[in-house]
């Protein structure tokens, strides 16, 4: 093919990403202004696109304010994919929607006119004079929206946080403080090691690597301070029998065989972050081990005597097991840990029949709806009538049913 048709057939396929696109948002509004998501017991229309679409959480977020704009603008329908997103989450700004229907030509029609760059501007642009707060208010808005986080990609943990200008200062102070410190403490350990020859290239650490000892520093001196009342952080690490045991060969000088791939292994955090065994290794001998028995599908198999409630050491596994409510669709992490074959009919407090949720869907499940786990250890969950919940029914090859 030709550039020429290249680029043709390229907008060719845009035009069809563009329509459906646009029919999804305008999808996902029409269940939220009716309330279907309700209907199966969806805390919202965000839980209903990744129950039945398999969404991400932010994906099903954009396909939210994606249909409100449409619904707003219908001029809006042929717009580019990235131009739609980028518009939608201007107008989801509250504060802009006294200037929205006066602005539509401006908005929709630049989206065809410009690149996305410009674009993105132009509404940055629009978007700080329409705010009635006025430009003065950033600050404010700054210190509102504060937030931190810590999250895991891969081997590597991100710390992110961002706030008010004053507060950020104030960090860097400390932060700083703490990273001249263990400048320091390098200093003296080299001095120590090369005498009138020691200088900065021979420190045992970089820059960056103190900045974050630093930070770590910070976070102890925080946890020992008093102010948290005798808080003693807990961590819960997942190893099975065979990497531990691999780990503890290898640190003793053997070699043994590897492990192999095609069986699952599990070595990681409590929710999920994959970690290194060696690193686990070192965790044990430090901390405490407690010894929990899975079968093939990752499912407890047996912790406690037979009781009514989940309670103790069993619950506390079991929710650490799990990082978010079992039922289709729901990020929320699991508080509760119920029957998922009722105890008045006979399920057994064991892990085998545990399910752990939320309190609203552990609470929705009493409507008459029916939980199973299948072979692999994946939830299946099914209406009254038989039909099952969610996007996973088309990916399994056995009918399943409540009474499986």
């Amino acid at each position: 093919m030709s550039p020429a048709e290249l680029e043709s057939l390229a907008r060719e396929l845009d035009g069809q990403r563009r329509a459906v696109e646009s029919a999804l948002a305008t999808l996902v509004a029409r269940v939220e202004e009716v309330g279907a998501h309700r209907r199966d017991g969806h805390r919202g229309v965000r839980a209903w696109g990744m129950a039945a679409c398999n969404w991400s959480l932010p994906e099903a977020a954009r396909f939210v304010k994606a249909g409100h704009l449409l619904a707003r603008f219908p001029s809006a329908s042929g717009m580019g994919v990235a131009q739609l997103h980028a518009l939608a989450a201007v107008t989801a700004n509250p504060r802009v929607e006294p200037h929205l229907d006066e602005a539509e030509e401006l908005l929709v029609g630049q989206a065809a006119v410009l690149d996305f760059e410009d674009y993105s501007v132009l509404l940055r642009a629009w978007e700080a004079a329409a705010d009635p707060d006025g430009a003065h208010l950033n600050h404010e808005r700054a210190h509102r929206e504060r937030e931190a986080t810590i999250s895991s990609v891969g081997a590597k943990a991100f710390v992110n946080a961002h706030g008010g200008a004053v507060a950020g200062a104030q960090l860097k102070e400390v932060l700083d403080a703490f990273a001249h410190a263990e400048f320091l403490a390098d200093w003296e350990a080299g001095v120590a090691v090369h005498g009138e020859a020691m200088c900065v290239a021979l420190m045992a650490r970089t820059e960056r690597q103190r900045r974050f000892d630093a930070m770590c520093a910070v976070f102890a001196a925080a946890a020992g301070s008093g102010v948290l009342a005798g808080f003693e952080p807990t961590v819960n690490l997942w190893c099975d029998h065979a990497t531990f045991e691999h780990a503890l060969v290898t640190a003793l000088g053997g070699t043994p065989e590897p492990l192999d791939p095609s069986v699952p292994h599990r070595c990681e955090t409590s929710t999920g972050v994959q970690l290194d065994p060696l690193d686990v290794l070192i965790a044990a001998t430090l901390g405490h081990v407690r010894r929990v028995v899975l079968n093939s599908a990752g499912v407890v198999i047996d912790v406690g005597r037979k009781q009514r409630l989940f309670t103790g050491a069993l619950r506390e596994i079991l929710l650490a097991l799990e990082r978010q409510c079992f039922w289709s669709g729901c990020h929320h992490p699991p508080r509760q840990v119920d029957h998922v074959l009722p105890w008045a009919r006979g399920g057994l407090t064991d892990a085998a029949n545990a399910g752990p949720a939320c309190g609203h869907h552990n609470r929705w499940r009493t409507r008459g709806y029916t939980t199973v786990r299948d072979e692999h250890g994946h939830w299946h969950h099914y209406r009254p009538d038989g039909t099952e919940i969610g996007w996973r029914r088309s990916q399994v090859t056995r009918v399943l049913s409540p009474a499986a």
